[in-house]
Order: C-alpha cells, then structure tokens, then sequence
C-alpha cells in the first residue's frame, strides 16, 4: 500500500537528525531519558476523568497519588503561595485559552502585547479564532535606545486606563530582555483587570531564580500564570496553569479544563512534568549532573556570549537580551526563509522571527530568533556559541562563498557529534 511505511525507521531518523544537528529554536529542549521514558509508560492507558479524590472511572487511586504529588511539585518550584494549580491542560495555548473561557464574557477586551512586537499568537490577535468571542487591544514597545525596545509603560498605563479591559496578558515568546512583573501586575489591578502571566519561555528561569517571578500574594502577583513545560524548564511537551485561590480563580479554572472544555487527563505527560519538576528540586538529576541552578546560569552566558560574538561579526542585535533568547535584524537584502533553509543545511537549526515595526510579512519577516536552552543541556559552553555565532554570519554576509559554508557544515557537525547526547 502506498500509504505504508517504516515507523521505526523514520523515527530512527529523527533521532538521528537531532542528535547530528545544534538546535537553536529558543522553544525547544532535551528532557532527560527517564522524562521522556514516561511518555510511554503504562500511565498513557488510563482514563482519570475529573480531579484527584473526585473520579467519574474507577482504578484511580494511584493517578490521585501522581497529580496532587505533581500538584505539589510544582507549587513548590514556583514558590507559588497561596496558589493551585491544574495540570490537565496539554500545552501553553490551551492553558491560555482555558483562562479566557473560565473568566470572560462575550466581548470582553483583553489587552495584551502583538506578535509581532514580542507577544505570542495565544494571546489574541487578527487570525485568532477567539475574536469570534472577545475583543482585543495591544500595548506597545518604544524604543530606548537603537533597536532596544522595552515596554512602553505609558501607553500601557493609558492603555488600562481608557480601555478598562477585563483581562490584561504578560507573556513574550520573542522579548529577549528580563521583564518585572511586579509593577505591570499592580497597574493592571488598579484598574480592575484580571492578570494573565504567560511565562512558557521563561519558566525555567523563573523556577532558577534567575528571572523574575509572577507568583506574589496581593496586589503584585498574578491572578493566572500559564506555561509550557518545554522549553527551558526542559521538560515533555505540555502546559500548566496556576491560579490563584483567593477569589475562586482556582475552581473557575478547574471546571473550564473538566468538564468544561477536556475530556480525561494524559497521566503520561503528568508523570514526565513531575520526573522534570524532581529534576529541578535536586531528587532527581538530569543526565549532565548539574543542578538546575548551573544550568540556567549557562543558559543565560551562553546566550550573552552568541548575541555578543554575532555584534562583533557585523550583526545587528534586537534588544541586548537577558534571558535564553537572541533577536537579530537582518540585512534588507537578506530573505529571512532562505537564510533559515541555508542555516538547516549547514545543521544549525532556527526559526525566522518579526520584529518591532515589522515591515515584512509573518512569513518572511525581517528577524531571526536563537535559543541558547537546548544546546546548554547538551553541554555547548561560551566558546561553542561564539563559533556559532561566526558560522550564522558566514550565511549572513557570504552566502555565495561556498567554501565558506562548507567549512560552517564540517564545523556544525564535529560539534554536534562531540556534544553530550543523551536521548
């Protein structure tokens, strides 16, 4: 049949194909063996409909075990006060979605940062489904310095003030610059509004303490913090949703997953979150021996050392990140699709990206965004991410010097070969 094909085979491809190239989308990670060995334990056969102590099967009494252990887990790593948690959403989008149906009405106004300036498609935008059902405003950037751009709180103020939305969403999948919550939090509850905190991308610095935390009591915390779970937590794929428990946000949160909008958990991935979420609290380790701490500190030198090395290569930097991710402008010349198809070839793995004031399409935009998070777990250091750096602006400003690129190929793969792999 046409239709046939060699399963083990193509998987054993796609191993090969990520062991053999450098990952450098800023989404993406390596969980440990023991992680991913979960995915495919007997925890994936079994229906748990409902919360833990409270089930529409019988069999259960194990999974209550794993979620409210996980539960536990996770509010820990978060230092979560006065927060619950769901762990029933599959990925970041669902979670975000899930806040939407669980606190707003039909044509309520959320207000929340574009795409294209560093926000993510989730949080409402022209295409989303959602504007069958709410209405949408963006706050915006400016820009403090040449091509550094922060928050513009002015507008975000005048923003809350003259549009009143009911909720507001903090949460970037391209804002290299540390963000503190704190007083955007405030802000937005001094109008009345609802705080969405989506920190998928840097959850994982959070919980290292590296970053600043949306968790707080009052004023100052978030009323809902969505994540994914792998990215530079380094964990499987899925999401979590924390909400606070004053207020009922917790229960209304609750009822929206099930039986509002899911049907019964995937206690697979619960396991793998809480094999990673041991990982980070020091009971379990990660293959590479260090403690999650180290990790995230060489995440954030990694990604410094690639951003520095690519300005000193002639590249052009979009705001001096501070987190695991890397903006660059490209020149006008260059065709952001074709560099990202010239960068696979040599192996080096990416994703083209919009910038502020993009005048380009999504499609083909004017920027490209690097992670430093998967390539730290398979031990790439500073020096790894500056040869790196050489290898992106060979394809950049010679992209006709074949011997150049053939020299960036030889040098990606011998990298990717002496680099841990432990998948």
């Amino acid at each position: 049949m046409s239709s046939s094909f060699d399963l083990t085979a193509l998987s054993a491809r796609e191993t090969n194909r990520q062991r053999n190239t450098l990952n450098l989308i800023a989404s993406e990670n390596y969980p440990s063996p023991q992680t991913l060995a979960l995915l495919g334990s007997a925890w994936g056969t079994k229906y748990a409909e409902g919360q833990p102590g409270k089930r529409y099967y019988a069999g259960n009494e194990l999974a209550d075990v794993l979620e409210k252990k996980t539960q536990d887990l996770a509010l820990e790593v978060f230092q979560a006060t006065g927060y619950g948690v769901n762990l029933q959403v599959l990925s970041g989008s669902p979670a975000n979605a899930t806040v939407y149906h669980a606190v707003l009405e039909p044509q309520d106004l959320v207000l929340s940062l574009s795409l294209a300036e560093g926000g993510h498609l989730s949080h409402l935008h022209q295409t989303s489904v959602y504007n069958k059902y709410y209405r949408f405003a963006h706050y915006r950037l400016k820009e403090i310095a040449p091509d550094s751009f922060v928050i513009d709180e002015d507008d975000y103020r005048q923003k809350l003030q003259t549009l009143r939305p009911k909720l507001v969403i903090l949460g970037f999948s391209a804002y290299p610059p540390r963000f503190d919550f704190a007083k955007c939090i405030r802000l937005a509850h001094e109008q009345g509004a609802l705080v969405l905190a989506d920190i998928a991308h840097i959850n994982g610095l959070v919980a290292a303490g590296v970053h600043p935390t949306p968790f707080a009591k009052g004023v100052s915390g978030a009323d809902f913090v969505t994540m994914t779970t792998h990215k530079t937590l380094r964990g499987p794929r899925g999401g979590v949703l924390f909400a606070k428990q004053e207020g009922g946000y917790l229960d209304k949160v609750n009822r929206a997953v099930f039986p509002g909008s899911f049907g019964g958990p995937h206690l697979q991935k619960i396991a793998a979150i809480a094999r990673t979420l041991q990982e980070i609290t020091g009971q379990e380790v990660y293959p590479d021996k260090r403690s999650f701490g180290d990790y995230a500190r060489a995440v954030l030198a990694n990604c410094k050392a690639l951003e520095n090395a690519l300005k000193r290569h002639g590249v052009a930097v979009v705001s001096p990140t501070q987190t695991h991710l890397c903006l660059i402008r490209l020149p006008e010349t260059v065709n952001s699709l074709h560099l990202q198809k010239s960068l696979e070839k040599t192996g080096l793995i990416s994703n083209r990206n919009m910038l502020p004031n993009d005048p380009k399409t999504a499609w083909i935009p004017s920027g490209m965004r690097f992670g430093s998070a998967a390539l730290t777990s398979r031990g790439a250091t500073t020096t790894d991410f500056e040869n790196i750096a050489e290898w992106i602006s060979w394809h950049i400003f010679e992209p006709e010097n074949e011997k150049l690129l053939a020299k960036a190929k030889q040098e990606a793969g011998q990298l990717a070969q002496r680099l841990a792999w432990y998948l």
